[in-house]
């Protein structure tokens, strides 16, 4: 998948602005998805987003290009069960899910920053300073770009596996969830949407290559400035599906977290 990423990179490179390296600034990438950024993705994540220009070499882009990539400050969100209509609802339920404290740990989302780059800070999105991104009336998504000290340079969407059963069987849902969150990201705001890796099972990576079509018709039809990247191919899954060795294993060996790579499987997933 590196190239693909390196190619979308060339719309958005210039947007890209030097930052401060002090680790409370705004960062210049924001990526948010879901639990799998909070057990395996956010590490892996930060290293390849933080060092995008040597991640290009090799591509069709020029030297000068890739020379502005620089070291770019980047924070990953990932958010527990929570998809594009999460981040593009302004109420109920699928707000809630980010927005209502979680009742058992007190906080929802796991955070890498800069500040943390070697494991996970757990946060609760809208009471954790930092991440009040929970306004009445307004979407998460929303939240993001009130605040202008939130505002990226880069919005990266890591997600699709919470949207499986709505996107999988219905198109129309697909639509309405892109023209949503699409219409809350500012046009200035260069967006990729990379949607997660695959998982343990076949049965739940076939729904969820059916899910990602529908989101690639969605954007398609959307006339919306977000790229995507596709995390589900005949390529990646051949690397995880089906791999003990990726996933949580108890004492005898047996798979007991099949929907979270481990940062192992999310390595090869970005190579």
């Amino acid at each position: 998948m590196r190239k693909p990423i390196a190619y979308f990179v060339f719309f958005i490179f210039v947007a890209l602005v030097p930052v401060q390296s002090n680790a409370q600034e705004k960062p210049s990438i924001l990526i948010l998805g879901d639990s799998q950024i909070s057990f395996g993705a956010g590490e892996v994540f930060l290293r390849y987003f933080r060092k995008l220009h040597n991640n290009c070499t090799g591509t069709n882009l020029n030297r000068k290009t890739i020379a502005k990539l620089g070291k770019r400050s980047t924070l990953a969100v990932g958010v527990r069960s929570t998809s594009l209509h999460s981040w593009a609802a302004r109420s109920g339920a699928s707000k809630g899910t980010i927005c209502d404290v979680d009742k058992k740990y007190g906080v929802n989302a796991g955070v890498f920053g800069n500040e943390n780059p070697n494991k996970a800070k757990f946060v609760q999105i809208g009471k954790t300073r930092g991440f009040d991104y929970c306004e009445p009336g307004k979407s998460a998504l929303e939240g993001v770009f009130a605040n202008p000290a939130n505002a990226p340079k880069l919005l990266v969407l890591n997600m699709l596996g919470n949207a499986e059963q709505r996107w999988s069987t219905s198109q129309s849902n697909a639509d309405a969830d892109v023209a949503a969150t699409l219409a809350q990201i500012p046009k200035d705001v260069p967006c990729i949407i990379l949607t997660t890796a695959p998982v343990y099972l076949k049965s739940t990576n076939d729904k969820r290559m059916a899910a990602q079509t529908n989101l690639e018709r969605a954007l398609a039809k959307s006339g919306g400035h977000c790229q995507l990247v596709k995390g589900f191919s005949a390529q990646t899954r051949a690397v995880i599906e089906n791999k003990p060795q990726f996933f949580r294993r108890n004492a005898s060996g047996k798979v007991t977290d099949p929907h979270h790579p481990n940062k192992s499987a999310v390595g090869h997933f970005m190579d």
